[in-house]
């Protein structure tokens, strides 16, 4: 409890000059501000202390909230229809229909990956993703070798212009005859016989981007996984849209 002023002990004697009552009084005046500006910077230090510690409490209470939430799913949004919007769960791979808000219909299209709750309902949509196998691949966008540069398979790069050059520069061709195009050819033989050099050929010649991969890293559970594994790879460079020499 605070000393009332009866209780204060003076700084002088009663039989004291008036004199050196007043310098006491001074020095006691001087002993108290100085008390006074230690308990206030002391007081500035505690509300510091606090305030750090009002941040932690509240960051910790906002992770405890988040711990708490129900986990989310990602989700791909396969179709935009009238009844809701059709989504495949990653994972089991299974599709389902929900509905969506307005606002949110305007902000997904089909391939968006979005996040969905216990009952399927689309919450947010995410950002595209990018499989960390997808960036080991080598991409190149333009091949600068040649035809002129490979020797020796002059039969095996005439049969690979025909089945993959012709369908890209000239599919009016397969058209008029009424024959669908290849799809790709299939290279086999031992290392250093040019199977690369004939593909980065190709890809130069039809302006195609160029992607090198190992062919076990296309194998995956579900079907769909491994091809879309390589458009994803795709679309890491910018440029515009090209052929595909394969």
């Amino acid at each position: 409890m605070t000393d009332t002023v009866e209780e204060v002990d003076l700084p002088y004697d009663e039989d004291a000059s008036q004199q050196e009552k007043i310098e006491a009084l001074q020095e006691r005046l001087e002993v108290l501000e100085s008390q006074n500006e230690d308990m206030r910077d002391k007081l500035l230090d505690a509300n510091a202390e606090n305030n750090k510690y009002q941040q932690k409490l509240e960051r910790l209470t906002h992770e405890n909230k988040k711990l708490k939430q129900s986990p989310l799913f990602v989700a791909t949004v396969q179709e935009l229809a009238e009844e809701g919007v059709v989504i495949k769960q990653h994972g089991n791979n299974q599709e389902a229909l929900t509905e969506v808000t307005d606002e949110m219909r305007e902000n997904i299209e089909p391939d968006s990956r979005v996040a969905v709750n216990n009952s399927l309902s689309i919450v947010k949509r995410l950002d595209d993703e990018t499989d960390v196998r997808a960036r080991v691949m080598q991409v190149d966008k333009s091949p600068d070798i040649t035809y002129q540069d490979i020797g020796g398979i002059e039969e095996q790069m005439e049969e690979v212009r025909e089945t993959v050059e012709l369908p890209l520069k000239q599919p009016e061709m397969f058209e008029d005859v009424g024959i669908d195009p290849p799809s790709g050819v299939l290279l086999h033989g031992p290392p250093g016989t040019g199977k690369t050099m004939l593909a980065k050929a190709v890809a130069n010649q039809t302006d195609a981007t160029f992607i090198k991969m190992a062919g076990s890293e296309l194998v995956h559970k579900f079907i769909g996984e491994g091809a879309k594994l390589v458009r994803e790879r795709s679309r890491r460079p910018p440029a515009t849209p090209r052929s595909s020499a394969r």
